[in-house]
C-alpha cells in the first residue's frame, strides 16, 4: 500500500511592495487591528433580517464589509465558504441572515481563528426597529466607538449568554486604544437578558440550567439546541447627551436611538478547547523595574535597577593611562618660571609649591 505524500505548506512570497505591505497586515500582531465582519445575505431572507443585517452593518462600519448578492450558506451544516471568505478578505467575523419555516428570522453570528471557523451563535430574530424609528435629536455617528452594558447574571454564569456577550464584544470593540475623548463617547449598547414587557429574567424566578456545560464535554467543541424557554435577549442603542451641571463633570443623559432587536438563542456551536487556548494567548509583557528588583533573571547583564527605580549599568572598559588625560585649562595650572627651569638637562625634581609659583602683581608707578 503506497504512502500519499506529505502536505506542503506554501509560503507566499510577494512580488511588489504593495503585496509586501499588504502581507505584512496580515500577520499576527501583539497588538491586532480592527476586527473586519462580513455580512452575508441567504438564499431567502424576509424583510426582518434584511432589517437586522443592515443595522448591525451600519455600526460595524467602517470594518464591515457587505456582501449584495444572496448567497446559498448554511453555516452550521457547511462553513467552507466562510473559511475561504475569512483568507480572501482578511475578514474573522461573519453575520449571516437566513429564513425558512422551520427557522424564521434566523441571524448566525460566527467568528474565525486561523482562516477556520472557530464557534457560532443562532440567534432568532423577534423583533427589529431600525434608526430610522427614533427622532432626529437622538442621531449618532455610526462610525464612533461605543459603550457597552450588559445587565443580567446569566452573562456571567451561563455558557450560552458569554459567549454572546464575548461574540458582541469582539464585533464592536474596535481598534485597542489607551485613552479616548469623552466627547468622542456618543452611543451605547445596552443587553440586557429578560426583564421587558412582563417578561421574566428567568425561567420560575430561578437560573436556567446551563445545557452546554451539563450534557456536552467542555473539552472538545460542541453544537447544542437551546431549549426555547431561555429568556430574550434585548439589544438596545441608546446616543449620549452631555448637558451642563455647573461642575467640570458633565451630566450624562440617555436617549433611544436604536437599533433595537430581540434576540432569541437557537444553536450554538463552541470552539474547541486547543483551539480557544491558542485564539486566547496572550503575548508575554517586557519586564517592568519591580520584577527587576526582586531579582528575576533577565537578558541584559550588568543592568540593574537602584533604589529610585532607575536603571544602571556597568561598562568594562580597556585600561586608561590617566596622565595622558586632557585635562580642562585655566589659569591657575599653568607652569611658572620655576617650573622652565625644571625642564633643563640636569634633571633635577622641582618642589610643586615652586614649579605652580603665582607671580605677584606689577604695579605700575
Amino acid at each position: 500500500m503506497s504512502k500519499s505524500a506529505p502536505s506542503v505548506q506554501l509560503t507566499v512570497k510577494p512580488k511588489n511592495a504593495r503585496s509586501k505591505r499588504a502581507l505584512k497586515q496580515r500577520e499576527a500582531k501583539v497588538k491586532e487591528n480592527a476586527k473586519t465582519a462580513i455580512f452575508v445575505r441567504g438564499s431567502h431572507t424576509s424583510e426582518t433580517v434584511k432589517t437586522a443585517l443592515s443595522e448591525l452593518m451600519q455600526l460595524k462600519k467602517p470594518d464591515g464589509i457587505n456582501f449584495s448578492k444572496p448567497n446559498p450558506i448554511h453555516p452550521f451544516d457547511d462553513s467552507t465558504s466562510l473559511a475561504f471568505w475569512s483568507k480572501k478578505n482578511d475578514a474573522s467575523l461573519f453575520a449571516v441572515g437566513m429564513h425558512s419555516k422551520k427557522r424564521p428570522n434566523n441571524l448566525v453570528l460566527a467568528r474565525t481563528y486561523d482562516n477556520e471557523v472557530m464557534d457560532m451563535i443562532e440567534l432568532g430574530v423577534e423583533m427589529a426597529k431600525s434608526v430610522k424609528d427614533a427622532p432626529a435629536s437622538a442621531r449618532y455617528a455610526p462610525s464612533q466607538r461605543p459603550l457597552f452594558h450588559f445587565a443580567g447574571e446569566l452573562f456571567d454564569t451561563h455558557s450560552v449568554y458569554q459567549q454572546f456577550k464575548s461574540m458582541i464584544l469582539d464585533f464592536y470593540q474596535g481598534e485597542e486604544i489607551d485613552k479616548i475623548n469623552l466627547a468622542g463617547l456618543e452611543h451605547v449598547i445596552s443587553c440586557t437578558i429578560g426583564g421587558q414587557d412582563g417578561e421574566e429574567s428567568a425561567t420560575n424566578g430561578e437560573a436556567p440550567a446551563d445545557p452546554v456545560t451539563s450534557i456536552i464535554d467542555p473539552s472538545r467543541a460542541a453544537l447544542m439546541s437551546i431549549p426555547s424557554t431561555l429568556p430574550l435577549v434585548h439589544f438596545r442603542t441608546y446616543s449620549i447627551k452631555l448637558l451642563n451641571s455647573g461642575s467640570r463633570t458633565p451630566l450624562v443623559q440617555l436617549e433611544h436611538a436604536g437599533p433595537s432587536f430581540d434576540f432569541r438563542v437557537r444553536r450554538v456551536k463552541t470552539a474547541d478547547a486547543a483551539v480557544w487556548k491558542s485564539a486566547t494567548k496572550k503575548a508575554k509583557k517586557k519586564s517592568t523595574a519591580p520584577a527587576l528588583m526582586s531579582g528575576k533573571k533577565r537578558k541584559d547583564r550588568n543592568v540593574d535597577i537602584d533604589e529610585m527605580g532607575d536603571k544602571v549599568g556597568r561598562l568594562h572598559m580597556t585600561k586608561q593611562d590617566l596622565g595622558k588625560i586632557q585635562t580642562r585649562k585655566m589659569k591657575g595650572l599653568k607652569k611658572g618660571k620655576h617650573a622652565d627651569a625644571a625642564d633643563g638637562d640636569d634633571g633635577e625634581d622641582v618642589e610643586l609649591d615652586e614649579a605652580f609659583e603665582i607671580p605677584s602683581k606689577r604695579v605700575r608707578v
